[in-house]
């Protein structure tokens, strides 16, 4: 999968480029007058310490020096992210309670969930993306394949044999073991867990096999040798894994997949207010401190229009419902 602003034929530099020049300008003009004029809430679906809240933190942050207002982010995880989101869903749509949502809660839950609390096509204003992360394929050092070829040759001889740890069942792992299997044509056994960190621990300790998992969590262990990491989901190299080929160096097409996160309000936030802060996120974002802090995280910085966040979030749900039909998903 390209990079938005690649499929748009707009690169960062471009962005940054036209910000400085002023063709930004006309967001700033949409400026509501006095906003914001009191602390704004930044939801996280998600518990302390993950990605999403690491980006939620370094937005808020810079969005606070910029306002001169307390900018509080706020952590109401459980249900895959729906909780939160749908306080948020709820909130009056002012621009004082903002949501970090990204592709779980837009393009795989209401593939996946029979009885969403809200319609995250409906329910949300986009605000624009913030950043995309890639995956890695890594195996316990136990299994004889040192690269992804030989995975998928090892597979072949042993259908059902080779277990993929998951953090849940519908899970953005357990989708992209599914579309792994899909795509190379093997048989892999599921093991779901109830969270990232007891799959982590069992591949460590060889009951599984492999997993496909968020590059941060499992780095220390790639780096210490403990696990094996045999290719990378995004369309180009992790600065933090430079030596991990993507799957499209290695001949497997169609794998290229990337998580992404994005800042959005409650649907019905005034025009003027969407726009004034899509231009305070395309300016804190764009910063090089939050770019490298961010890629230290293994996260791009990535930011777009409300329309293109929008229409990333319609072209995924397409994708991920079509992984997950084909591969009898069902999640109550």
């Amino acid at each position: 999968m390209k990079s938005l602003f690649d499929r748009a034929g707009t690169s960062r530099r471009h962005l940054l480029g036209l910000a400085t020049l002023g063709v930004l300008a006309p967001f700033a003009a949409a400026q509501p007058a006095g906003f914001p004029n009191r602390p704004v809430r930044i939801v996280v679906p998600y518990p302390t310490g993950g990605t999403n809240d690491v980006v939620a933190r370094l937005l808020a942050q810079k969005l606070q020096e910029a306002w001169d207002q307390p900018v509080i982010v706020d952590n109401r995880a459980g249900a895959a992210g729906n909780i939160g989101s749908a306080e948020v869903a709820r909130a009056t749509p002012d621009g004082y309670t903002l949501l970090l949502t990204g592709i779980n809660i837009v393009s795989m839950n209401p593939a996946l969930i029979k009885t969403m609390p809200f319609d995250p096509q409906q329910a949300f204003a986009p605000i624009s993306l913030l950043g995309t992360t890639s995956l890695a394929l890594v195996v316990h050092p136990s299994v004889p394949a040192d690269s992804v070829q030989k995975l998928v040759e090892l597979a072949r001889r042993q259908p059902g044999k080779i277990s993929y740890a998951s953090s849940g069942t519908g899970s953005p792992q357990h989708l992209l073991a599914e579309m792994f299997k899909a795509v190379t044509r093997t048989d892999l056994l599921h093991v779901p867990y109830k969270g990232a960190a007891p799959a982590v621990n069992d591949l460590l300790g060889g009951q599984v096999q492999m997993t496909v998992g968020i590059v941060n969590q499992l780095l220390p262990h790639i780096r210490s040798g403990k696990l094996i990491a045999l290719a990378v989901t995004g369309r180009k190299r992790q600065a933090n894994l430079p030596d991990v080929p993507t799957f499209d160096e290695r001949g497997i097409a169609g794998f290229e997949s990337e998580m992404w996160l994005a800042l959005a309000a409650p649907a019905g936030t005034a025009p003027a207010v969407v726009e004034m802060l899509n231009a305070a996120v395309h300016k804190a974002m764009l910063q090089p401190d939050v770019q490298g802090k961010l890629a230290a995280q293994g996260v791009d910085v990535l930011v777009s229009t409300p329309e293109q966040m929008r229409q990333r979030g319609v072209d995924d749900l397409r994708r991920w419902s079509e992984v997950i039909r084909a591969a009898h998903i069902n999640v109550e």
